[in-house]
């Protein structure tokens, strides 16, 4: 039996959908969660995609939740921003989501032509291009903080791989000569700016993903638990090889309902 945790931390792709379909178990886990009054969040690396655009594509899929179960490493780092650089001038590598989050936390969004700022922040930016390049190094060169949404260095769009945040980051650490500050998981800071805002400690927490060197790697930077499920990312074959290696294993949400 699983113990009775107070706060789950739920990674989304591989664990409640991939793609458009619900996976097994998922919709059931969540009831379970609201009637036993749980404390928890669902967790995405997505940068680009608003706690907004995640709500509704939980309900075109049936699981009907709003913005206090949702947080994303772009409102995580744009929190931390906040925090830390109140009022701060920030130039944003990346879409208007993250953009909109920026101006809705008082902070500014510097122009694309801008070289002056306090803090260069990088999410995944599609349009992404020399001169937004040039301008970000030189913004950091100049004493800005550099944060970093995530450093995925892919992103898994309907059968494909697309260039992900972290290939803008690595372009930009490379120009500039200087290592960012990463919010996302396998860091610690996604999962601790979630504990913070559920108000719940790393020993009455764990975390629930598909991703070994992602979900798991997170949690254990965080001093969570960790429960792998093998409905996304990683199997039993590539657990064995790991070196993260999960508190718990299970087949998906379905087969882990039966021991809470």
């Amino acid at each position: 039996m699983l113990p009775a945790y107070a706060a789950y931390l739920i990674d989304l792709d591989g664990v409640i959908y991939r793609g458009e379909h619900l996976l097994p178990g998922a919709r059931d886990f969540v009831v379970w969660l609201d009637t036993r009054q749980k404390k928890y969040l669902f967790l995405t690396n997505n940068s680009f995609a608003s706690e907004r655009q995640v709500i509704e594509k939980l309900a075109r899929l049936g699981i009907v939740t709003n913005k206090s179960h949702v947080l994303g490493a772009g409102q995580a780092a744009v929190r931390s921003i906040a925090r830390r650089f109140a009022g701060a001038r920030v130039y944003v590598v990346g879409e208007q989501a993250l953009i909109d989050m920026v101006q809705a936390h008082h902070l500014t969004a510097v122009s694309a032509d801008s070289r002056e700022a306090d803090v260069l922040l990088v999410g995944l930016d599609r349009d992404f291009n020399y001169k937004k390049l040039t301008n970000a190094a030189a913004v950091v060169r100049a004493g800005a903080s550099f944060i970093a949404v995530n450093r995925d260095a892919t992103l898994p769009i309907m059968g494909d791989l697309i260039p992900g945040c972290g290939a803008m980051v690595a372009a930009i650490e490379a120009a500039s000569g200087i290592a960012p500050e990463v919010i996302g998981k396998p860091q610690p800071a996604l999962l601790q700016e979630a504990m913070q805002q559920l108000a719940s400690r790393p020993d009455e927490t764990i975390m629930i993903g598909d991703g070994l060197d992602i979900d798991i790697a997170g949690g254990k930077a965080a001093h969570t638990s960790t429960l792998l499920v093998l409905s996304g990312k990683d199997s039993r074959e590539s657990l064995m090889r790991s070196p993260f290696k999960p508190d718990f294993v299970y087949e998906n949400l379905a087969a882990m309902l039966i021991d809470v």
